[in-house]
Formats: C-alpha cells, sequence, structure tokens
C-alpha cells in the first residue's frame, strides 16, 4: 500500500484531478445537449472548442473588433506579459521587505501597517483609481497586480524569516557565514517553500484580477476580448477567451510547482 501510495505521488499530474475535470466537461455537456439552459447562457463544449481552434492564431472576426489580427494568442500574450512582470517584480520587492522586517523591529513597525492596510482594501475597489491615475494603458494594470502581489509575497516571506530556527543563523556565522552568506544561504533558502507558495498563491488570484483590470480599459488582452464579446452577445467566445486563460493559468502553475520542487529538491532528500 505504501509503495502504491508513493508511485502515485511521484507522476506528473494528479489522476484525481483529471477525473474530476472530466467529469466537470460531462456535467458541462450534459447541461447543454439536454437544454437545461438556453446555448446563449451555457454553449456546447463542442462550440467553445471550435472558437477557440479558428480563433486562437489569427481572427479577423477578433480583428473587427480591434483586439488585433493574432487571434486569442496575441491577447494572451499581452495578459501573460503582464502578469509575468508584475509578478517578477513583487517577488524582488516583496521578498527583500518581508526579510527586512522580520529581522529589523523598527522596519517592521514602520512596514507593518502600510502593508496590512494595503492587504485589507478590497482590491477591486482600488482598481479604477489606478484606471484614472495610470490611464487605459498596460502600466495601470501591471500597477494594480503589484500591489496585489507585493502585499501577498511580504505576508509570507515576512512569516517564514520570523519562523526560521535561529539554530541555522548560529550555526552559520559559527562557521564563518558573514551577513550576505546569512542572508543567502541561511534565511532564503530556508524560508524558500513558505515563500514560494505565497508567490503560488499571489500568481493563481494575479490572472482574474488582470482581466477584470483590462474589462475596465486597456487596449487589448483577454479580459478585453471577454467585455467585446459580452457586449455583443457572443457568449461562445466568451467562454472561448475563459477556458483559454484557464488553462494557462493551469499550466503555469503546474510549471511553476514542478520548478519549485526541483529548486527546493533538498527537501526530499532530507525526509528520505
Amino acid at each position: 500500500m505504501a509503495r502504491t501510495s508513493l508511485s502515485v505521488a511521484r507522476l506528473p499530474v494528479d489522476p484525481l484531478g483529471i477525473i474530476g475535470l472530466l467529469a466537470l466537461v460531462a456535467l458541462w455537456w450534459g447541461l447543454s445537449q439536454f437544454h437545461f439552459l438556453s446555448r446563449l447562457a451555457l454553449p456546447p463544449p463542442a462550440g467553445v472548442a471550435a472558437a477557440i481552434t479558428q480563433n486562437f492564431f489569427s481572427s479577423s472576426y477578433l480583428a473587427n473588433y480591434h483586439l488585433g489580427y493574432g487571434g486569442l494568442a496575441g491577447n494572451l500574450a499581452y495578459t501573460i506579459s503582464n502578469v509575468v512582470v508584475a509578478l517578477a517584480v513583487s517577488c524582488v520587492v516583496g521578498v527583500a521587505l518581508g526579510f527586512a522586517s522580520a529581522r529589523v523591529e523598527l522596519f517592521r513597525a514602520f512596514a507593518d501597517p502600510i502593508m496590512l492596510t494595503a492587504g485589507t482594501i478590497p482590491i477591486l475597489v482600488t482598481a479604477p483609481f489606478f484606471l484614472i491615475w495610470f490611464g487605459t494603458s498596460r502600466s495601470a494594470q501591471i500597477a494594480l497586480l503589484i500591489l496585489f502581489d507585493v502585499t501577498i509575497v511580504y505576508l509570507f516571506a515576512q512569516r517564514a524569516a520570523a519562523n526560521l530556527d535561529p539554530t541555522y543563523v548560529a550555526a552559520g556565522r559559527t562557521l564563518g557565514a558573514g551577513p550576505m552568506r546569512i542572508v543567502s544561504d541561511v534565511y532564503l533558502k530556508g524560508a524558500l517553500p513558505e515563500v514560494f507558495g505565497g508567490i503560488r498563491i499571489a500568481l493563481a488570484g494575479a490572472w482574474g484580477l488582470e482581466a477584470f483590470s483590462e474589462l475596465l480599459g486597456a487596449p487589448k488582452g483577454v479580459g478585453r476580448v471577454i467585455q467585446a464579446m459580452a457586449a455583443e452577445m457572443d457568449s461562445q467566445m466568451v467562454f472561448a477567451a475563459i477556458m483559454t486563460l484557464a488553462a494557462v493559468a493551469v499550466a503555469f502553475d503546474v510549471a511553476i510547482g514542478g520548478a519549485f520542487d526541483f529548486i527546493t529538491r533538498w527537501r526530499r532528500r532530507a525526509r528520505l
């Protein structure tokens, strides 16, 4: 039994997750096939799949709504680039501030009220203000994502550094490690697993927030596609945009989870 559970744990994908996804698609097909809901409210999966394949790499249909000739892929690239840039900036800023606040009481007394206040304000409430301040350029979406991501990464990095066993720091100093080596080899590596958890949570929320910010005003992007297609009552294309964004979000989460497991592979060796 233990050997079977270990082999399942080593699979690259969760078979139960695939079964759940197939069950969801089957439920969707059944609801649309037997007309429990109108096709305007719930288009069939086959129609959504056809809309994705026909409009993915190029689409004159989307170009008619000033969404570019790159189809869904071009709009996805805009959304992905905003999310990735904001996450990269937030990781650097959030981790640095979180570690500093965990070890410097004066800085923590200054930074905590700001970060906790930013974390308690509903991010969707602040979105219109970013639109007013930055306009409809992509800087408005990126700034909003940075505010959201930095808050999450900061809190996880602060908690991870504060929970780190001081024995490791003392051992590093005993072995002659200087302040920079303590930060890189003790704080950073010891806090990585918990920080990675915060990064994945920030990334998961960033996709929906980016799409919402594009709804308020953006030259392109998946959210802009959803807005234009919803105005035309084209629910099939709305679902196509949502499904492609969901697939990208899942793919990024799996890829980052795999990268994190590889970077922190020393944890598996420690368990063995």
